[in-house]
């Protein structure tokens, strides 16, 4: 009977462990879904209220809300894939599909400075940090922001927000013109039919440069009498 207890307990030791492994940075498989609230004047007709994004360990896979690019990006090896598909745009030199490859580099988050305090609430049942977030850039001038991350769950550094960040964002800003939204988690999905085929470049993309895609988006806007300028 001795013996019984004693197996019983290691087996029970055992499943306890594997499911903080599991709950720990790099290991979630699940969706996590945020609101969005737009604040300033005349806000635009539909904008988008929410955000889905699929994680599967170190990997995350959503639908880019502003570029209407889908995107992949993997925090093992650095590298996010922006995926635009303009299979269906009848103007010659633009119709494809296209991939922007980037890969984070040390110099890229450089100036880049995120201080985590001891101050903590809740988000969506997750214990979350307050991080006040200073961006210089190359001018010298700064920009602040305070923003809450997840360091329990999630890929183990951001790639697309907050480049270098060690957590997953789960309350941010995001300025857009004359607006501000506010981006916060309001649900997690542990599972969500999340597989590891989502997180694969499709095939039938084409890889380009960003100088290569600002040529194609150029011709695109010219063949709509947009002008030839563009800011991607």
């Amino acid at each position: 009977m001795k013996k019984l207890i004693v197996t019983i307990s290691l087996v029970l030791t055992i499943g306890l462990f594997c499911s903080q492994v599991y709950a720990q940075q790099g290991k979630f498989k699940g969706i996590v879904k945020y609101t969005l609230t737009w604040e300033g004047e005349a806000v635009p007709p539909g904008a988008p209220t929410t955000l889905e994004i699929k994680v599967f360990e170190n990997q995350t896979a959503f639908d880019d809300i502003f570029s209407g690019s889908k995107v992949i990006t993997n925090s093992t090896s650095g590298i996010s894939y922006s995926m635009f598909d303009f299979s269906q745009v009848p103007v010659e030199g633009v119709t494809g599909k296209w991939y922007i490859k980037d890969k984070l580099e040390p110099k890229d988050i450089e100036n880049n400075t995120y201080k985590i305090s001891s101050e903590t609430k809740e988000i969506a049942g997750k214990k979350v940090k307050k991080v006040d977030v200073t961006f210089k850039s190359e001018d010298g001038t700064e920009k602040n922001e305070v923003i809450w991350i997840c360091d329990e769950m999630g890929p183990e550094q951001d790639l697309r927000f907050y480049p270098g960040l060690k957590g997953m964002p789960f309350e941010f800003p995001v300025d857009i013109e004359k607006y501000k939204i506010t981006f916060k988690v309001s649900e997690i999905i542990e599972g969500g039919k999340v597989e590891k085929a989502d997180m694969l470049l499709p095939t039938g993309f084409e890889e380009v440069t960003i100088e290569e895609f600002q040529e194609i988006i150029a011709t695109l806007m010219e063949a709509y009498g947009g002008g030839s300028d563009s800011d991607i």
